[in-house]
């Protein structure tokens, strides 16, 4: 299943603007999630949000932005990949 999202804000800045459009394809338990790879997925408290995978750890998935401001695993902890939602394949 394919998904288009806006980004909102600067978390990815330069290599997402805000206002650009993301095309992703859903996450299930075979995808492979590599080091460096862009995911969609959702926080409570934060909502739904696109980080880099900076680290892989016994299936945990520790996510940063670029800018030193932004909210990921350092607010947040690592994430497991039942809680990734999609992977972005590409910017349009």
């Amino acid at each position: 299943m394919l998904q288009l999202f806006k980004i909102s804000g600067d978390s990815l800045f330069p290599f997402y603007k805000h206002g650009e459009r993301v095309f992703c394809r859903k996450v299930f338990k075979r995808t492979t999630i590599k080091v460096d790879d862009t995911i969609v997925f959702e926080k409570e408290n934060y909502g739904l949000m696109i980080k880099r995978v900076k680290l892989i750890e016994k299936n945990s998935y520790f996510v940063v932005g670029t800018d030193p401001l932004s909210i990921d695993s350092r607010n947040f902890g690592a994430l497991q990949h039942h809680e990734i939602k999609y992977k972005v394949l590409f910017k349009l």
